[in-house]
């Protein structure tokens, strides 16, 4: 009877270990047409916004970190994927409500053959993950104060694309793939663009 525990138990391991390494997890790689999203800024960067009614913000270009999630592969816990993830901080000088003084970029490929678009948060205005199954629309736009034009901008809108938490004090802006932040305009209609970087 001793014998047929021993067995048991030793089959009991060796099963447990099996099932382990069955258990590979996958690491995801974000292509070249996703991380160019994250060559904007670089850390330490100052930019310089320039409003309609001539007062300057400047945002700084805090923490930039790349990196795979599920780093230990707990694949009982977490699961069997290890998801690339880019993400940049951006630090507003200027900040309207305390809580929302941060924003950025960021991405996270959660499955290896899907294609991703990046989550935005610009003074609390945030394009949600409820609109990310389309990417958002894209416009012509002009900024005054470097006299140059953007042909394929994307737009981001509260309420129609993009949510609003903390004080409501946005209610718009624009970014560029190659630029960055261009432009955003707050609900009493002040209107900061791109003067510097």
């Amino acid at each position: 009877m001793r014998t047929f525990a021993k067995n048991s138990k030793a089959i009991l391991i060796i099963l447990f270990i099996v099932l382990l390494n069955s258990c590979n997890c996958v690491e995801t790689h974000l292509t070249k047409e996703e991380k160019e999203w994250f060559l904007v800024y670089k850390k330490g960067q100052n930019i310089i916004f320039k409003s309609n009614l001539g007062n300057l913000d400047t945002i700084i270009v805090g923490e930039k970190k790349e990196l795979h999630g599920n780093k230990d592969c707990n694949y009982f816990g977490i699961g069997s994927i290890q998801n690339h993830i880019m993400d940049i901080r951006l630090k507003y000088k200027i900040c309207r409500n305390e809580s929302y003084c941060e924003g950025g970029i960021s991405i996270s490929k959660d499955l290896v053959d899907e294609k991703c678009f990046p989550g935005f948060s610009v003074l609390g205005l945030t394009y949600s993950d409820v609109y990310q199954k389309n990417e958002p629309k894209r416009e012509k736009i002009k900024l005054t104060t470097v006299n140059k034009i953007f042909k394929s901008a994307y737009y981001f809108e509260d309420g129609v694309n993009a949510d609003n938490f903390g004080n409501n004090y946005l209610k718009s802006f624009y970014w560029d793939k190659k630029e960055g932040l261009i432009r955003y305009e707050s609900h009493d209609g002040e209107v900061f663009e791109l003067f510097k970087k």
